[in-house]
């Protein structure tokens, strides 16, 4: 897979450009020449357009697409294991080694829909070990996890957007 950066210094015949295989590495913008006619620009990230919809911008950042350090990981963690647990519960169970009993208790209590998915969250940190001072858990920690399981597919093949039957 091609950033823009690899992709014009292959079009260009040249190395000038720095590339790696993480997003990122580009921080400033370059003009690259092609030859006597063509000039490209390589630019830092992708000039995003403004999302219509927020489940897009989430979406893009559950996959990394949308750099980790723009958008507070903890709230990407959150939102991702919300719609793993309204879609891909099992999934949960089977990853994390929580029961679906218990989940499923947390989830029917009257509390508000974000203390109950975050006390599962915060069960998920208890069972990997992301525990600070004090015996509390590593929101951060736990976070990087949860989108970490669900890039690389430890926590199984999942669809975030459905096609609509017509």
């Amino acid at each position: 897979m091609y950033g823009k950066s690899s992709f014009i210094n292959r079009v260009a015949k040249n190395s000038r450009l720095e590339v790696g295989n993480k997003p990122g590495v580009t921080k400033k913008k370059q003009w690259m020449r092609v030859n006597d006619k063509i000039e490209l620009l390589d630019t830092p990230g992708v000039l995003w357009p403004k999302f219509e919809s927020q489940e897009v911008a989430l979406n893009l950042s559950y996959t990394g697409t949308i750099k980790d350090d723009i958008l507070p990981q903890t709230e990407i963690a959150y939102q991702l294991l919300k719609l793993l647990l309204e879609n891909y519960k099992e999934n949960i169970v089977e990853r994390y080694k929580i029961s679906l009993d218990y989940i499923e208790n947390i989830l029917s209590r009257p509390e508000p829909e974000n203390i109950n998915i975050y006390e599962i969250m915060q069960e998920i940190g208890r069972k990997r070990g992301c525990i600070i001072s004090g015996g509390e858990v590593d929101d951060e920690k736990t976070s990087k996890i949860i989108l970490e399981d669900f890039r690389s597919g430890k926590i199984g093949k999942i669809t975030l957007e459905k096609v609509e039957r017509k």
